[in-house]
């Protein structure tokens, strides 16, 4: 690449830059209307909305102009907001203890949320000592990130906390198996490969 077009790129992401507040501005009502079309609920999509204008300001060196800057950012919410229902929808997600593509995921979801929570509240308790208790609460029901999770309780780094993630789904999957065939919900619902 010659050093002119070179230049006239690195001024074209000033200017972005620069315009960047006048841009999140014109822009933030229709992500909102993108997040809460697929979250439906308000004050989440508004959170929703922030996170994806932040995400955008710290990729703005990604976005070429290959299409309109509204459809881009919009793009990123969308993104965002179809994560969040993934992650919502399905119970210890990122690490795999449940599969919402699972057929047998009816079963759970027969079960009435406060249900749930107690069934896998028990088998936490049960099975994992206090600080995999603490890494499974931080992970899942505060949505911390790995790498906070080990700041926060002083562990080594956030492999440490996946690894322990692993561990922990691998024994609350023997305790939820055993607690559904006692409730007479079976076990489909698990994965049974893993």
């Amino acid at each position: 690449m010659s050093d002119e077009p070179m230049a006239q790129n690195a001024m074209w992401r000033a200017d972005l830059r620069r315009d960047f507040d006048r841009l999140a501005g014109l822009h933030r009502d229709r992500i909102y209307s993108v997040c809460l079309r697929i979250v439906r609920d308000p004050q989440r999509a508004e959170e929703l909305t922030q996170d994806a204008l932040l995400t955008a300001f710290d990729k703005l060196d990604d976005y070429e102009g290959r299409s309109a800057f509204g459809t881009w950012v919009c793009g990123i919410g969308k993104m965002l907001a179809l994560n969040d229902v993934r992650r919502r929808r399905e119970m210890l997600t990122e690490d795999g203890v449940l599969d919402a593509e699972d057929p047998g995921l009816v079963a759970l979801r027969a079960l009435r949320q406060q249900e749930r929570e107690e069934l896998l509240r028990q088998a936490a308790s049960e099975l994992l000592d206090p600080i995999e208790q603490e890494v499974v609460y931080l992970r899942y029901s505060e949505q911390m990130s790995r790498s906070t999770i080990a700041e926060v309780l002083g562990l080594s780094d956030d492999n440490e906390v996946r690894v322990m993630l692993q561990r922990c789904k691998r024994r609350l999957e023997k305790g939820l198996r055993q607690r559904l065939e006692q409730l007479g919900h079976g076990t489909s619902f698990i994965r049974t490969t893993w």
